[in-house]
């Protein structure tokens, strides 16, 4: 009996459906790796997206500023490049008080030095320089009266 000749059930082992039954497996494996391809490159862009997130909330510190004539304190978060400049008038909007021309913005503490002429550092500059120590800042205004006698 030739292959021509058999019952149809016997063909189904013929080398071209063997061929098509392998075409088909093959094709079904292509698909679960594209998948999982498709899986891990998603999985991949959360974790980049989690250290970028990681990264951005290290570029930020804490800045304490304290009003020294209006005993008024605040804080707020601040990212690292912002200058010393950026910091001060965020400090007058956060405190809710209006700059006059002779405020001076210096470092906190018991021995406050004038960032006066610093103004344009960023904080991360200004740490790095040694103009400040840390992240806490005072804004000092005039305040009139008697001269001191100070020349």
């Amino acid at each position: 009996m030739t292959e021509d000749n058999k019952p149809e059930e016997e063909k189904g082992s013929s080398p071209l459906n063997k061929a098509l039954e392998n075409l088909e497996k093959a094709e079904a494996h292509l698909a679960d790796t594209r998948a999982d391809e498709s899986k891990a490159e998603h999985e991949v862009e959360e974790a980049i997206s989690e250290i970028k997130e990681a990264e951005e909330k290290q570029d930020y510190v804490e800045v304490r500023v304290i009003h020294v004539n209006e005993v008024e304190k605040t804080s707020f978060e601040e990212r690292l490049l912002a200058t010393l400049q950026e910091v001060w008038n965020k400090a007058y909007d956060k405190l809710h008080i209006e700059k006059k021309p002779k405020d001076i913005f210096q470092t906190a503490g018991q021995h406050p030095k004038s960032l006066m002429t610093h103004l344009s550092l960023t904080l991360a500059k200004a740490r790095q320089e040694c103009v400040i120590d840390d992240f806490c800042f005072g804004i000092a205004s005039e305040t009139g009266g008697a001269c001191s006698g100070d020349k």
